[in-house]
């Protein structure tokens, strides 16, 4: 379900998580009155400079991310694994600089891409069981 930014006037931000049928009904030009009573307008400052569109890079992965506290630990693994520089947000998300970086980097912690061609990241060990269900 999508979360939405949104700014009260005393400034405090508040994230809203609701289905797209509920913004609807709820937010009306830009304005929605929270369950306390105040109104918020919707906040676009919040949100990061870096492209998350599947097709652009860089692009930024939470599944692929770890903790915060975990950064260096995970940047020297993936270095160590011939993965070169890989960047992270302060929450830890990944960010994927090129199609090739992240095809490595999600290959090398042993994720893959269900919904790729053949240039996505692949698993690379596959059972019986697996093709299965394919």
């Amino acid at each position: 379900m999508p979360v939405y930014e949104f700014k009260t006037d005393d400034g405090e931000l508040v994230d809203l998580s609701m289905s797209f049928k509920d913004h609807d009904r709820r937010v009306k030009n830009g304005q929605i009155k929270l369950s306390d009573g105040r109104t918020a307008k919707t906040y676009w400052g919040g949100m990061s400079s870096i492209s998350t569109v599947p097709s652009n890079y860089p692009m930024v992965s939470s599944a692929a991310g770890v903790h915060p506290g975990q950064i260096k630990e995970h940047m020297d693994h993936l270095r160590s694994q011939g993965c070169g520089q890989v960047n992270h947000t302060k929450d830890g998300d990944i960010i994927f600089e090129s199609k090739g970086q992240r095809k490595k980097v999600l290959e090398t912690l042993g994720m893959f891409d269900r919904q790729g061609g053949y240039s996505d990241p692949q698993p690379k060990i596959r059972t019986a069981s697996c093709r299965k269900y394919r």
